[in-house]
Parts: C-alpha cells; structure tokens; sequence
C-alpha cells in the first residue's frame, strides 16, 4: 500500500510540473533551469533568404558571362552554381549541358533576393536570384 501512495504522489507532482510547464507558468518544485528553458526572441538577418520554393519558367540568356532565367515578363534571374561555356551555352558546374541562349528552362529551387555586393556580372545584375536545385530544358 505504502509504494501505491508513493507512485500516486509522483505522479500528481509530474503532472503538476508538466501542467506548469504546458501553461508557461512555474509551479512549486520546479528549478531556475526550467526557467531558462524558455525560448528566447532570436533577430534574424533578411539577407539573401528564401522568398518562394517553387518552380520557375523562361528561356535562359547569358550576360558578362553570367548565366540567367528570363522570364515571360522580362524579370531576370541570376543562377548562381551554374556556368556559362565557350559556346555560350548553360553547364553545370562540373560539366553538364543543359541549354543554349534562347532555349526554354524550367529551374527548381528557391527565389531569393541578395542586395549589393560586387560582381562581374553588371549588366542585369545579382539581386535576383534563384538558387536551383535542378534545370531542364523543355
């Protein structure tokens, strides 16, 4: 009977703490470390973060060298990763055909916006950019 009472004695104090915990308030017998667990408001850096994942449609065209994603409206995507060859046509990096200028391409990845900085290519700019996981031509 004695380790029934002593069980059921642990077990209202876990809830009680837990309950405590769940509400965000302290109750008796909990420590200053408990206190500290709670989260903390963090600052976060907008700074090339990612604006959509999704995909993106255009024809690619080429810059300074630079490689881009023009899209049905005119807006130009820098594709950071990805090379410009001796022919003007789009490679991965690495090795990999995927297109020449002109040609349809469907980029999967995330659109990101990365202001200032300095760079070659000066004609369209960086800003814009999407930073793909995969290109194909269609």
């Amino acid at each position: 009977m004695f380790s029934t009472r002593v069980t059921r004695i642990r077990a209202v104090a876990v809830a009680a703490v837990a309950a405590g915990l769940l509400t965000g308030g302290m109750t008796a017998g909990t420590s200053n470390a408990l206190a500290a667990a709670k989260p903390t408001s963090t600052v976060v850096d907008m700074t090339a973060q990612p604006l959509s994942q999704s995909k993106f449609y255009g024809k690619f065209q080429k810059r300074d060298g630079c490689p881009y994603l023009v899209t049905s409206r005119g807006t130009h995507y820098y594709l950071p990763g990805y090379t410009v060859g001796g022919n003007g046509a789009l490679y991965k990096k690495g090795g990999g055909f995927i297109a020449y200028p002109g040609w349809r391409i469907q980029a999967n990845g995330t659109k990101q916006y990365k202001p200032g900085g300095t760079t070659l290519c000066t004609t369209w700019g960086t800003e814009l950019r999407i930073k793909a996981r995969s290109i194909y031509a269609r």
